[in-house]
C-alpha cells in the first residue's frame, strides 16, 4: 500500500473554551515543530490543525510525550462534517514519554479537508506532540 505524506501545517487553535485561561495558566508553543500545552488546572483545546484533500484512508502518525494524564482525539472533516477518531491506547495516558501513535480515518471515495488532534489534560500538567504527519493510503 502506497502512503504519502502530506505537507502538515501547524496552527495553533483553541476550540473549546477554557475556563477563565488566565487562572488555569494555560499556555500552547510550537518550538521545531514540537507542539506543547501546558496548564496549572484542567484543559481542551483542538492543538494542531492540518488542513489537506486526501482521499479515502488517512492516519495521523507521531509521538506524544504526556506529563499529568491525558486524553487525544483525532476530528476529520468531510463534507463539511466532523467526524472523530478516539482509540482506547490514546486515553488516560499518564507520564508516558515518546509515545508513538497512529489514528486512522476511513472517508471511503469522500475527501478529508480538515484534520484536527485534539488534547485534553485531565488534571493539568504537560502534553507534547513532536514528529507529526498525515499520510494516505
Amino acid at each position: 500500500m502506497k502512503k504519502t505524506a502530506f505537507s502538515i501545517s501547524l496552527f495553533l487553535i483553541l476550540t473549546v473554551s477554557l475556563a477563565k485561561a488566565y487562572d488555569l495558566a494555560t499556555e500552547i508553543s510550537n518550538e521545531n515543530g514540537k507542539v506543547t500545552l501546558s496548564s496549572i488546572g484542567y484543559a481542551k483545546a483542538g492543538l494542531i490543525k492540518v488542513e489537506t484533500s486526501a482521499k479515502g484512508k488517512i492516519s495521523l502518525k507521531g509521538t506524544i510525550s504526556v506529563n499529568g494524564k491525558a486524553n487525544v482525539v483525532m476530528w476529520s472533516k468531510v463534507e463539511g462534517n466532523y467526524y472523530f477518531s478516539k482509540l482506547p491506547a490514546l486515553q488516560n495516558i499518564q507520564n508516558q514519554q515518546n509515545l508513538s501513535f497512529e489514528i486512522p480515518f476511513n472517508a471511503a471515495d469522500k475527501t478529508v479537508t480538515e484534520v484536527i488532534l485534539e488534547v485534553e489534560l485531565l488534571g493539568g500538567g504537560r502534553i507534547e506532540v513532536d514528529r507529526l504527519k498525515l499520510v494516505s493510503g
